[in-house]
């Protein structure tokens, strides 16, 4: 036991040695290890946000040229002069000839992207098209023709997949085409390939860092570009509600798929976007989920997202290697630490295992022995106050024993008279103070416990309510006192009659009383009933003012139900109570039965 507590000693003095030591280094640790990882987070923020809103720039850049070029090109006289003409007088015409020419050289400024050249009508119909397999389809229903024709504005749609090639995406610019004096004549509708903006999208990745990526969302948060899983192009981030997937899926945003394979539920990110944030930390199913910082940038001519992202893990990996090697100083200082700490801290416990060893052999009964006082130091006070103490007790101890015995008698005494008083008062609490049986707590609270009981067992419970025949009358004619002195002969005549252990007489209020019969089914409820009537028959009370007998008899209700959880016990009184008030309607002196419902 001495070694053991030395030994504690000795460990706690070398714990606060490293504490003290160490401490500092594990406070400076760790504030280099936020400061670094707060600098990092930073740094890959802004190149994150950078790269972002480059991509948005060039995209905006890129939509805004179109935009203007055909606007441009829409203004151009031959095109005009073509739609003015009523559809008999174009065909082989030389203005049908010149627009053809016209739509051709347009569609040669971008032969890798551009799919198309088309003039519409005002019905939407496609009357010239550089791509002649879309000739007289009618486009009236696409928004980059009834935008225009509202707006009077140039206009770029959102990408759509093409219904004919699975793996093609366009994107279509269009304007009005207007003739000298202003009116709209037609449409001029530019088809892209989307892979373009696509493009635009990758290019930024390097920039951004390593393992970086980049993604382009749309208005209602679908994929239109990633740079590392283009398998979620045309996907939600969250759940779309039925009717958006369904108009998207007939305009060709959204793939015929079931709407579960169209979602990747991307929840944090979608409350970013909702909340217009520039940069949030969250996790990416494209990354295997591993948490990665997000920047977010928006476009100006659309309203889309650019998502730059880098696995968080990638853009603190400078900060693994700084604590690697600060452990390794931390072990070697830890290390030379404990060897000091441990070379002192014998020097130290030396004095106090020699007081250690004084005060176990006080305690193993040596009273007599005291302490050397070699110092005046801290131990040498310790020692003093040691002798000082040893001299207290050992005169306390003589007189202890003696004080104890007589704590135990009087704790004794105490506890038989708090054990008595609980008695009574239990009693008091739930026996009626006149007639000594069971009162209306007591009936209540028992009903309760065997109604839960039986109705776990599935047996019955039975119940007879009864009061005293004419007891007003009785109590008119022979006074209060001989009313009191009926009740408790009736009480305690019933108490006797009902003798299982488990049943319960109670009186209910005034000069009703209740019986409580568990494991009672009608049948034996009934016997009891008789068998209480027949005692109070034999007691033969006098009673001059009854219109029933010259005695005092009582009228019963009784009722019995098996218990279940989906009713309340308070069906059994209301049962119980009918039965009585029917015996009452019949005359007295008699019992009821009523069946609980």
């Amino acid at each position: 036991m001495q070694q053991a507590f030395l030994g504690s000693i000795r460990r706690k003095l070398i714990a606060s040695f490293l504490i003290v030591a160490l401490i500092p280094l594990l406070l400076l640790v760790f504030i280099n290890k936020q400061t670094t990882e707060k600098a990092l987070t930073d740094n890959a923020r802004q190149a994150l946000s950078a790269a972002a809103n480059e991509t948005a720039n060039r995209i905006d850049a890129f939509i805004d040229a179109n935009l203007n070029s055909v606007r441009v090109e829409a203004i151009l006289p031959g095109l005009a002069r073509y739609l003015s003409l009523t559809p008999k007088q174009r065909d082989h015409s030389p203005e049908m000839k010149l627009a053809t020419e016209t739509l051709s050289s347009l569609s040669r400024k971008d032969m890798v992207n551009i799919l198309s050249y088309a003039l519409l009508d005002l019905n939407g119909k496609n009357i010239l098209d550089t791509q002649i397999s879309n000739m007289d389809k009618n486009e009236s229903d696409e928004d980059y023709f009834k935008t225009p024709m509202t707006t009077g504005l140039s206009f770029v749609s959102s990408m759509k997949r093409s219904p004919k090639i699975p793996e093609l995406v366009t994107l279509f610019f269009s304007s009005p085409v207007r003739n000298a004096k202003g009116k709209i004549l037609g449409v001029l509708r530019v088809s892209y390939n989307a892979t373009v903006v696509q493009q635009l999208v990758n290019r930024e990745t390097e920039r951004a860092g390593a393992k970086s990526l980049a993604i382009l969302l749309d208005e209602n948060y679908i994929y239109l570009a990633h740079s590392t899983a283009p398998q979620l192009l045309f996907k939600s981030i969250v759940p779309l509600p039925l009717d958006v997937v369904n108009q998207l899926q007939r305009q060709g945003r959204l793939p015929n798929y079931p709407v579960t394979e169209l979602v990747t539920n991307e929840s944090q990110l979608q409350q970013a976007l909702d909340n217009k944030q520039s940069y949030l930390i969250a996790s990416l199913s494209a990354t295997g989920n591993q948490v990665n910082l997000i920047a977010i940038a928006r476009l100006k001519y659309q309203p889309w997202s650019v998502l730059f992202a880098q696995p968080l893990d990638v853009a603190l990996a400078p900060v693994k290697k700084q604590i690697r090697d600060a452990m390794l100083l931390f072990s070697i200082i830890a290390s030379v630490v404990t060897i000091i700490a441990f070379s002192i801290v014998k020097l130290l416990t030396k004095p106090i295992i020699y007081l250690t060893d004084i005060v176990l052999q006080f305690t193993a009964g040596d009273l007599d022995i005291r302490a050397k006082i070699n110092s005046q130091d801290e131990i040498g006070q310790l020692a003093k106050s040691f002798n000082k103490m040893a001299l207290q007790l050992q005169t306390a101890f003589e007189t202890l024993e003696q004080r104890v015995q007589e704590r135990t008698a009087e704790l004794v005494i105490a506890k038989e008279k708090a054990e008595d008083a609980n008695q009574k008062l239990e009693q008091l609490a739930n026996l009626d103070g006149l007639t000594q049986v069971a009162n209306r707590r007591c009936f209540d609270k028992r009903l309760q416990a065997e109604w839960n009981r039986l109705a776990r067992e599935q047996q019955p419970l039975s119940l007879i309510l009864f009061d005293v025949d004419k007891f007003k009358s009785y109590n008119d004619y022979y006074g209060h006192q001989g009313g009191d002195n009926c009740l408790i002969r009736v009480a305690q005549t019933v108490q006797q009659t009902v003798s299982r252990p488990g049943d319960l007489v109670a009186r209910y209020g005034g000069e009703e009383f209740s019986i409580l019969l568990p494991n009672t089914d009608l049948e034996e409820a009934i016997a009891v009933a008789q068998s209480i009537q027949q005692a109070i028959h034999d007691l033969a009370i006098p009673h001059l003012h009854s219109d029933v007998k010259d005695i005092v008899t009582i009228s019963l209700g009784i009722t019995s139900v098996i218990p279940t959880s989906d009713i309340k016990p308070d069906i059994l009184i209301t049962s119980a109570d009918k039965a009585l008030y029917n015996a009452k309607q019949q005359g007295r002196d008699r019992y009821c039965i009523a069946v609980a419902r």
